[in-house]
């Protein structure tokens, strides 16, 4: 068969990352990996605290209200963010290809929130609009092409006046392998870094609220200086 569509390119680029050990890892034949990794002792991402701009972005009333706000927290792990923002009053949904991992922790959520299992690139996703959608490590791990299925899918979900935030590896401070250099060999390489320029133009659909290095050093929260965060309005 020969490509003639988007859809046929993009499953055609799936299946050549598919094929690489450090492929695609956002589909659910991926589950498994994510839930050692969110399980391992000492990993960054088990941990409990919020993330340090959030945390920031709400003292400073940057994400308007939560009280009743709707919220999408994608790629939601153990849930620590999604559970920060429903102890505020946010009605959250967390979705997350760790289905085992999601098992544990539902008896403990709090009244306001849900969690799904389900890969965002291909799934049905919970039905909008979204007062404020939240990416904390997901988006850094799309294939570059997927990249273009996440916004088409996503930034539909966001209400107009809603405030998408995302964090991500940053650019600055880790440098990655080009986009060109992925598509080729199929290597994610453990998940791609990006300017604060860069996310500004990739979500050029939205308009910029602010974009700054995470900081490490605010109690209570979880904060390193590898990653970027960047909040938008729509």
């Amino acid at each position: 068969m020969r490509i003639g569509t988007t859809d046929e390119l993009f499953e055609a680029l799936d299946h050549a990352f598919a094929e690489h050990e450090r492929g695609d890892r956002t589909s659910a034949d991926a589950a498994g990996f994510w839930e050692r990794l969110l399980r391992s002792e000492g990993h960054p991402l088990n941990t409990d605290l919020p993330d340090e701009p959030l945390v920031d972005w709400y003292e400073r009333d940057l994400l308007g209200e939560t009280d009743g706000a709707r919220v999408l927290d994608v790629g939601c792990g153990n849930g620590r963010n999604g559970r920060w923002l429903a102890e505020r009053g946010a009605e959250v949904v967390g979705v997350d290809l760790a289905a085992a991992v999601l098992d544990e922790i539902r008896p403990g959520l709090p009244g306001g929130m849900e969690v799904q299992a389900l890969d965002i690139l291909r799934d049905p996703l919970p039905a909008g609009p979204f007062d404020l959608i939240y990416d904390s490590g997901c988006f850094h791990h799309l294939a570059p092409h997927r990249r273009i299925t996440y916004l088409r899918r996503l930034l539909p979900l966001l209400r107009l006046g809603g405030q998408y935030a995302v964090v991500a590896f940053s650019g600055e401070r880790q440098p990655s392998p080009s986009d060109l250099e992925v598509l080729a060999t199929g290597n994610t390489a453990g998940g791609t870094s990006f300017t604060l320029e860069d996310l500004e133009r990739i979500f050029a659909a939205l308009r910029p609220v602010e974009l700054r290095p995470v900081r490490a050093d605010a109690d209570g929260t979880f904060g390193a200086d590898f990653l970027n965060a960047a909040l938008f309005h729509r």
